[in-house]
């Protein structure tokens, strides 16, 4: 049975809202609520940004189910340290599951703090030391290869010497009994691999052929290589949706996330004024193709159940509605008791 996850974007509500919000989500039957990790949002016009991690210790008090977020930046501003420190501390906090998701991020994240945006393959491969280094602070032996393996002391203390990032005798002193859950965005292959190799699940907001046809078979590959059962890697959409009675107000509500539909991931775009911007160069059709639409809570059911069929263990639902408690409301009621 697929889960219901909600995606608490951290770019469109305030940070208090955003928990009011959640506890309507885990109270109804959402499984997992995720939050954004961004310093800069997707657009500029009455956006927000507060701070995930600060967000995520709030959560731990207020939420009920796991925690995490969708998506963490592994490739500048963050040390890998860092993130590998501030999950451990979540994780010991929250009675559940606490989730880390990790990507190669965006320019947004990194350009405004004076950091660099490299090509991709410089940015994958700060990926790959970042999570070989959480691996090893957190003690995951099992994850990590022999030549990192053996940089660790019998006291836990690890040694990293990388191209991008470097530890010098480093141990986490406040851990959980049970490690976070690594989960990794992908929109391709190459990164799919990472997935295969280091986590326990793959994030995505691919659907459609481009999902079945090319980036599912590529994990189950990727992880049967590396001697990992394909079936443990959980699998996650995230998709991005708006509801009301009225179906204009409901596809007006996507305005805000329009600039997604531009393929602004892997540009160098910072500023959420020109990110913003691009957005206007929407089509009706494109909008519709990547938002999930509705006026009907039917209509939302048998678009959710289209997406379990393509083989996905998780659909992560953003709630862009011109009412937000609507979709909640219809979605606790209605929709998911009839998945």
């Amino acid at each position: 049975m697929v889960e219901i996850d909600y995606m608490a974007h951290q770019e469109q509500y305030d940070p208090s809202a955003l928990l009011d919000y959640g506890e309507q989500a885990t109270a109804g039957g959402y499984e997992t609520v995720w939050t954004s990790d961004h310093f800069h949002p997707w657009f500029h016009t009455d956006a927000e940004s507060a701070f995930a991690w600060s967000w995520l210790g709030a959560a731990t008090e207020r939420l009920d189910g796991p925690i995490g977020t969708c998506v963490t930046p592994a490739t500048g501003h963050y040390h890998p340290g860092m993130i590998a420190q501030a999950f451990a501390t979540l994780q010991q906090l929250h009675d559940d599951r606490v989730l880390l998701g990790l990507s190669t991020g965006e320019a947004m994240n990194e350009t405004p703090l004076g950091f660099d945006w490299p090509e991709y393959p410089e940015r994958r491969d700060r990926l790959e030391e970042a999570l070989e280094i959480i691996r090893a602070l957190w003690g995951d032996d099992e994850w990590v290869g022999d030549d990192v393996r053996e940089r660790i002391d019998e006291d836990g203390f690890v040694t990293y010497d990388g191209e991008r990032f470097d530890l010098d005798e480093a141990k986490l002193y406040t851990t959980a009994e049970q490690s976070p859950e690594i989960h990794i965005a992908a929109n391709g292959p190459s990164t799919a691999r990472l997935a295969a190799r280091y986590a326990d699940g793959f994030i995505t907001v691919k659907k459609g052929e481009e999902y079945t046809d090319r980036l599912y078979p590529a994990i189950r590959r990727y992880a049967e290589e590396e001697g990992n059962d394909p079936d443990a890697i959980e699998t996650t959409l995230l998709v991005t949706a708006s509801y009301h009675p009225d179906y204009e107000r409901a596809l007006e509500a996507t305005r805000p996330w329009h600039a997604t539909t531009q393929n602004v991931f892997d540009r160098a775009l910072a500023d959420p004024r020109e990110i913003e911007a691009e957005g206007e160069k929407a089509t009706r059709e494109e909008i519709e193709e990547k938002f999930l639409i509705a006026d009907d809570p039917s209509e939302i059911a048998a678009q959710l159940e289209a997406y379990a069929e393509m083989g996905f263990d998780r659909i992560a639902v953003g709630n862009t509605s011109p009412e937000p408690e609507r979709l909640f409301e219809v979605m606790n009621d209605e929709v998911i008791p009839s998945l």
